[in-house]
């Protein structure tokens, strides 16, 4: 029985789920016990992350390792492609979503509700998040033919957050068609399509705590 330490908000915990939805594995969630970076919690994950996996003897924090270790621990619904190269782009597609991307999006989170005084940073921040967005439209072009991929598990959950933040930050922020065709496709997908469905009421929890709205 795989356990799996997670937090509603988590978008990688989010990310995490929708491999193991994709996988078609059962599992028990449960809150990081005595609360996330607690000393309970690092002598059940040592790194004190989340998400956190033990599945039978392996104890695993950081999305990245568990994805790669459910994708060798359950081969059936694969999610990397056959060949070194194809296996290699849908890497660097999941690295630029966790170091690039993703990080862009994180750094808002102290900025719902807005204040005036940081209306001068978010105007120059939506540049920084444009330009990593026409980034991943590049990867996109020389992305491998292939279905759902770990490559892909973030995208869908980042998005959700770009999409509430920006009527609430006044972002101006314009998503290149190739993109918005790519992620029509990822939500489209079943284990994706599932876990938005309950995680977008807990965004908008998120919100709502933070006092604002968000679409």
């Amino acid at each position: 029985m795989i356990n799996f330490y997670a937090i509603p908000a988590s978008l990688y915990c989010a990310k995490t789920r929708i491999c193991l939805r994709h996988k078609h594995l059962i599992w028990t969630e449960l809150p990081p016990p005595g609360g996330f970076g607690s000393d309970v919690y690092t002598s059940h994950i040592p790194s004190g992350t989340l998400p956190g996996l033990i599945d039978g003897e392996t104890t695993l924090g950081d999305s990245e390792a568990i994805a790669e270790y459910l994708e060798e621990a359950y081969p059936s619904f694969p999610m990397l492609p056959k060949t070194i190269n194809d296996r290699a782009k849908i890497r660097e597609l999941s690295r630029f979503h966790d170091t690039r991307l993703e990080p862009c999006i994180r750094a808002l989170f102290a900025h719902v509700p807005p204040k005036e005084p940081a209306q001068a940073y978010l105007a120059e921040h939506s540049k920084l998040i444009s330009q990593r967005i026409k980034q991943l439209e590049t990867l996109l072009h020389n992305r491998p033919k292939f279905g759902l991929s770990l490559g892909d598990c973030g995208f869908p959950v980042t998005f959700a957050w770009i999409e509430a933040l920006k009527p609430v930050l006044n972002l101006s922020l314009t998503i290149p068609d190739a993109v918005q065709k790519y992620l029509n496709w990822v939500v489209s997908t079943p284990a994706v399509a599932e876990e938005l469905s309950q995680y977008k009421p807990v965004l908008q929890a998120w919100f709502a705590v933070k006092g604002a709205r968000c679409n």
